[in-house]
C-alpha cells in the first residue's frame, strides 16, 4: 500500500475511464448512421458474447489470478496452459451446439445465424484476452495493461466507424468493430503468452485443469446471476412502462457507472494485495486488510457523495432537457455503484479461499431478488422506484457476501478500531 500501489490505481483508472468514454464519444456520430432497431441487434450481439462467455472457457481465467501468488512461474505457465486446454475444448462444444440448434436462437435474438456462430468464437478470443489481462493485473503491469484495453477500444471504434460511413453498413458495421477488434487482441495475447513464457503444454499429473474446473465451474451461475442482475431491470421497465422511460433510467445508469469505474480500478489493485495479506496467514495482517476495507468502504460513500454534488451543479449543462428526469434517479445509481464497491472488496475472500461455489449462491440469491423487488417497486413508484431498486439490490448483494465471507474466511470485523488505527499509524506503508 505505497505509491506504486496508488500510481497503479490511476492507471487502472485511467484506462477504465478511457475506454468507457469512447462509446460516448461515438454517439454523435452513431445516432445519426443507425436506427434505434440497429442498436437494437448491436445490442442483443454484446449479450450474446457474454452469454457464450460464460460456457466458453468456463469462467477458469479467474483462478489464474489466485495460483499466481502460489505457483512458480514455469508452473503457472503450465497452469495457463491448462486454461486454454479448457477454453479450446469448450468453445469448440459451445460452437456445435449452435451450429446445430442456432436457428432457433434467431427470432428471440434478432441475430442471424451466422452471427451467432460468430459471437461464440469472439467469447472464446476475448478470454484469452482476460488471461493476458488478469497476469497484468496481478502482477501490478498497470501501464501495459492499460495501453492493451485502450487501444482495442480505439480499434474497435475506428474500424466501425470505417465500415459504417466508408462502407455504409448498418448494425454490421458496428458490430464488425468490435469482431475485428477483438479478433487481431486476442491473438495478439496469445503471442504475448508465449513470448512471455506465460503459456506451455500441461502435465495431466499435476492436476491443473481439474483444479480450474473446480474454481471456474461454479462461478457460471454467478456470472450468470450477474447478467440477470444487468439486464432484467431493462426489460421490466419497458414492459410495465414505456421505451422513454428505458432511456432515461439506461442514462442515469450510465452516469452512475463513473463510481463503478472507480471501484474497478481500485480492486484491480487491491485485489494482488489483498490475496498477499491473506497469504500470511498472521493476525496482524488479517487486522490490517479489516482496517483497510473499513477506509476504501468509507472513501467509497465519500466520492459518491461528492459525485452527486457534482451532478447537482453541471447536469443540466451536460445532458439535454429530454433527459432532465433522469436527475430525479441519479442518486441511487451512485449509491448502488458504491455498494458493487463495497461487495467486490470482499468478493476476494471467496476467490482466495476457492469457494467460488458460495459467491455464486450470492449473485443467484440475489439476482431473483433484484427481479422480484424491481417488478413491485416500479408497479408502486413508476421509474423512481426502479432505480430505488437497484440501489436496494446491490446493497442486498454486498451484505449478503459480508455477511458469507466471515464463514469462508475468519476476519476481525469486530475489531474496528485496532484495525483503522494500525493502518493509520503505518500511514500506508506496506
Amino acid at each position: 500500500m505505497n505509491k506504486r500501489f496508488f500510481g497503479n490505481a490511476g492507471i487502472f483508472l485511467g484506462a477504465n475511464i478511457i475506454n468507457a468514454g469512447i462509446p460516448f464519444l461515438l454517439l454523435p456520430f452513431l445516432t445519426r448512421a443507425l436506427t434505434p432497431a440497429d442498436y437494437g441487434v448491436v445490442a442483443m450481439f454484446g449479450i450474446m458474447v457474454n452469454i457464450f462467455g460464460t460456457l466458453t472457457g468456463l469462467s477458469v481465467h479467474g483462478a489464474i489470478g489466485v495460483r499466481y501468488f502460489e505457483l512458480e512461474k514455469s508452473v503457472l505457465a503450465r497452469y495457463v496452459g491448462a486454461c486454454v486446454s479448457i477454453l479450446i475444448v469448450s468453445t469448440a462444444i459451445i460452437f456445435a451446439l449452435v451450429a446445430l440448434f442456432g436457428k432457433w436462437l434467431e427470432e428471440p435474438t434478432s441475430l442471424p445465424y451466422e452471427w451467432l456462430l460468430v459471437a461464440v468464437l469472439i467469447s472464446g478470443l476475448q478470454f484469452l484476452i482476460n488471461i493476458k489481462l488478469t497476469l497484468w493485473q496481478v502482477g501490478g503491469i498497470a501501464k501495459r495493461y492499460g495501453i492493451f484495453q485502450v487501444s482495442q477500444g480505439l480499434l474497435n471504434a475506428a474500424v466501425s466507424l470505417i465500415f459504417i460511413f466508408g462502407f455504409l453498413m448498418a448494425w454490421e458495421g458496428r458490430v464488425l468493430g468490435q469482431v475485428i477488434a477483438t479478433s487481431v487482441f486476442g491473438v495478439l495475447a496469445l503471442v504475448g503468452l508465449f513470448l512471455g513464457s506465460e503459456l506451455s503444454r500441461p502435465k495431466a499429473a499435476e492436476g491443473h485443469v481439474s483444479d480450474a474446473l473446480k474454481f471456474g465451474v461454479p462461478l457460471i451461475p454467478h456470472v450468470i446471476g450477474g447478467l440477470v442482475m444487468v439486464v432484467a431491470d431493462r426489460f421490466i421497465i419497458a414492459n410495465m412502462l414505456d421505451v422513454q422511460a428505458v432511456g432515461i433510467y439506461t442514462l442515469a445508469l450510465q452516469i452512475g457507472m463513473i463510481m463503478g469505474l472507480i471501484a474497478d480500478a481500485f480492486i484491480k489493485v487491491y485485489g494482488p494485495w489483498l490475496y498477499a495479506k491473506l497469504k500470511e496467514n498472521t493476525d496482524e495482517a488479517r487486522r490490517e486488510v479489516v482496517g483497510v476495507t473499513y477506509l476504501v468502504w468509507l472513501v467509497f460513500l465519500a466520492l459518491a457523495l461528492v459525485a452527486v454534488g457534482f451532478c447537482e451543479l453541471f447536469f443540466s449543462a451536460v445532458v439535454g432537457k429530454d433527459f432532465a428526469a433522469a436527475k430525479d434517479i441519479i442518486f441511487w445509481f451512485f449509491l448502488g455503484q458504491t455498494f458493487k464497491g463495497m461487495y467486490l472488496s470482499v468478493a476476494g475472500f471467496f476467490f482466495f479461499s476457492s469457494r467460488t461455489s458460495s459467491v455464486s449462491v450470492v449473485t443467484v440469491c440475489t439476482g431473483l431478488f433484484s427481479v422480484a423487488v424491481t417488478i413491485i417497486f416500479v408497479k408502486l413508484l413508476g421509474l423512481q422506484g426502479a432505480a430505488m431498486a437497484y440501489a436496494l439490490s446491490e446493497g442486498v448483494l454486498f451484505l449478503f457476501a459480508w455477511l458469507l465471507s466471515q464463514r469462508i474466511h475468519k476476519m476481525p470485523w469486530s475489531d474496528v478500531v485496532s484495525s483503522i488505527s494500525l493502518i493509520a499509524n503505518r500511514g500506508f506503508s506496506k
